[in-house]
């Protein structure tokens, strides 16, 4: 019972830091389970970052990449039919399902992709 208090508190910290992403990012290294929980509020709004930064096609790119990873082996193979190539950052499966975690999906930057 005290694991499962421990795990609702921190869900409920952790989404006070949701625009504090620095720290969020500092959370992933703690532990798995700190890992977990920020993953989840990080990607739920993965899209949420300022489109004109220097570096923003590359981090948009990146994470269109990741989400694909987490494709099913069809659906890759579908989007490479229609002549679609989107490299992903690795041949190996992600260590989350990060497109679980996405509630917001932003055409606008997917489209200046």
């Amino acid at each position: 019972m005290a694991f499962i208090l421990q795990v609702d508190c921190l869900c409920e910290v952790f989404e006070y830091l949701e625009d504090d992403r620095p720290t969020l990012y500092s959370c992933l290294l703690v532990n798995r389970l700190w890992c977990k929980i920020s993953v989840r509020i990080l990607w739920s709004n993965i899209w949420n970052f300022d489109i004109y930064q220097k570096d923003s096609l590359r981090v948009a790119t990146s994470i269109l990449s990741t989400l694909i990873a987490c494709l099913p082996n069809e659906s890759k193979e579908l989007l490479h039919e229609n002549n679609i190539f989107i490299s992903t950052p690795t041949f190996n499966p992600p260590l989350f399902n990060y497109a679980r975690f996405c509630k917001v999906l932003s055409i606008d930057v997917v489209d200046d992709i």
